[in-house]
């Protein structure tokens, strides 16, 4: 009897002695075997029907992958498919971090059943992947950020330290410096740091993580200045992290200058510049200094005392009593309210008067009569205080905001905010009623504000460049230049000074570099200073709000990666 395998592949079948022989139908080969084997026939048989079936998948158009056929048969995305990662790579980055919701979202049952409504074949991550994908999406960031700073020459930072709900201690540092563009330039803020901060917070253990952080990322001698608040470790942090010779008196050669300005200068000269470029400097924060001294005035302000309690007992019967808010809405308007003042920010105070004295007076004494708050009534005199206070402290709350930028040039702000506030204050003395001690307090710590050498590095002073031997080493370099007047900074100081009249600091300065190289050279150094700490205590801010109450069982580590991808977020 013939085998199946040779009368279903074969033709031409002959048997002889102890052999047969057939022709194989695909391939035309003619091959032999035993007469009692055919091993042989079906080896050639299924070679010939593989062949002829890989020819025919790669001749069909358009053939679907075999992950597209599994991922049909089984209804969902494989984890590798496109629209998988795209989805996963939108919670995270638009939902996660972007929205602050919970991890937990990812596992709660109506927003999967939102997310099969959105698209039924994507497959729920758990929540333990999405924290690994933030661990991942943190490394990532921290990476580009590392690039970027390679790519820049001098950078300055803010520094500070802040407590989360379950008293966590964490060290927080952003980057400033200001990036050149082919026609534009851009003030970039990033978040160095945001790491945990274990044990007492003295400025040697401060100075030991800061120096760390800037081991990591290889800034620090591309580090001109930080900036911190008044704070006593702070202040001891950075003067053992840049010590400062014992008795050396602050003068003005301490300059950000660009050293390769000084090759013509003599030796002598160019080692004094060296030594100035090379130390490093702590700013005060602008905004924190401010805050110090209008409190400090507000508290010597005895006369105010009464006016202001009343005012903070308003404010806490608003939120508390539901029966007087009612009233209230009823006759200022539903989103009318006086928001609560904070202890540590006087702004929140000349908030909480502004929003009073919107209301109008006798209105509101009815009300609170009738609601049995006569103690809180207040008198003619007191509402007269409180729009004097208004008046005197409403350009240091603009002077505050203004300084208080991150994407803006804002170091450039600061001593025409004080020159206007002094101005300001010399112009109401003779005008004040009641707060003659308010203004007194708060005139005297602006007579020389630290700022002032940083002003002096892109302005010298409206002066001829003949008469700038009291203008510090740049001008003493150009009163020794010996290059040709047309590229010497001799004459890029004079053009400077009558030009610049007040505009964009970032347009102009992009608009010159090429005809001012040596000033922008020592302009976009100084401009990328940050005036306070405003952008590290931004970062503090993000950290309260992702660690909401309910959330406080999330470890230090998630929270810090949270932070670094929200604040580092494109």
């Amino acid at each position: 009897m013939l085998p199946r395998v040779i009368s279903f592949g074969y033709v031409d079948y002959e048997l002889s002695t102890k052999k047969r022989t057939a022709t194989c139908k695909t391939c035309k080969k003619r091959i032999s075997d035993g007469d009692a084997t055919t091993s042989n026939f079906v080896a050639l048989f299924f070679c010939c029907k593989i062949v002829d079936m890989n020819k025919s998948i790669t001749n069909e158009p358009q053939q679907p992958s075999i992950s597209q056929f599994l991922d049909t048969r089984a209804g969902q995305y494989s984890m590798n498919h496109p629209q998988q990662k795209a989805i996963t790579n939108a919670l995270l980055r638009d939902l996660i971090i972007g929205c602050n919701l919970p991890l937990s979202i990812v596992e709660n049952k109506s927003f999967r059943h939102f997310l099969t409504v959105v698209d039924s074949k994507y497959s729920p991550i758990c929540r333990r992947t999405m924290t690994s994908k933030i661990e991942d999406l943190a490394a990532e960031k921290h990476l580009m950020l590392k690039t970027q700073l390679s790519q820049t020459d001098h950078v300055s930072v803010t520094v500070d330290i802040w407590s989360d709900r379950k008293m966590r201690g964490f060290l927080g540092i952003t980057v400033h410096w200001i990036q050149k563009g082919i026609e534009r330039l851009e003030v970039k803020s990033k978040l160095l740091a945001f790491e945990r901060f274990k044990g007492s917070h003295t400025g040697e253990r401060i100075c030991e993580k800061f120096e760390a952080v800037c081991d990591e990322y290889n800034i620090k001698d591309k580090l001109d200045y930080i900036i911190s608040d008044n704070a006593a470790n702070m202040r001891k942090a950075f003067t053992v992290c840049f010590p400062t010779d014992q008795g050396e008196e602050p003068d003005d050669n301490h300059r950000l200058d660009d050293p390769e300005l000084w090759h013509d200068l003599p030796l002598e000269d160019q080692e004094t510049v060296g030594a100035s470029l090379g130390k490093k400097h702590r700013l005060q924060c602008f905004a924190h200094t401010l805050q110090l001294v209008v409190r400090d005035g507000l508290t010597e302000t005895k006369v105010a005392s009464p006016a202001l309690s009343k005012l903070s007992k308003l404010s806490s019967l608003l939120h508390t009593s539901t029966t007087l808010k009612d009233v209230f809405e009823a006759e200022f308007g539903e989103r009318k309210s006086i928001p609560a003042s904070v202890i540590t920010r006087w702004n929140s105070t000349v908030r909480q008067v502004k929003a009073v004295l919107q209301c109008e007076h006798l209105k509101l004494c009815a009300i609170l009569e009738k609601a049995g708050h006569k103690k809180l009534l207040f008198t003619i005199r007191e509402w007269n205080l409180l729009k004097e206070m208004v008046d005197i402290l409403k350009p240091f709350e603009e002077a505050t905001d203004l300084t208080q930028g991150e994407k803006i040039v804002t170091i450039s702000a600061v001593v025409p905010s004080v020159l206007s506030l002094n101005h300001h204050l010399e112009k109401l003395k003779p005008q004040v009623r009641f707060l003659n001690g308010l203004v007194k307090g708060i005139t005297a710590p602006f007579s020389d504000p630290v700022y002032l050498k940083l002003e002096q590095h892109v302005t010298p002073g409206d002066k001829d460049q003949e008469d700038c031997e009291d203008g510090g080493l740049f001008a003493a370099y150009c009163k020794r230049q010996k290059k040709d007047v047309q590229t010497s900074p001799a004459l890029q100081l004079s053009h400077y000074l009558h030009i610049a009249d007040g505009q964009n600091a970032l347009l102009f300065w992009a608009m010159n570099m090429h005809t001012l190289p040596s000033l922008f050279n020592v302009a976009t150094r100084v401009l990328a200073v940050p005036a306070c700490s405003a952008p590290v205590e931004r970062v503090f801010s993000y950290g309260g709000i992702i660690l909401r109450p309910h959330r406080a069982q999330m470890t230090d580590r998630v929270l810090a990666s949270l932070v670094f991808c929200k604040c580092n977020a494109e």
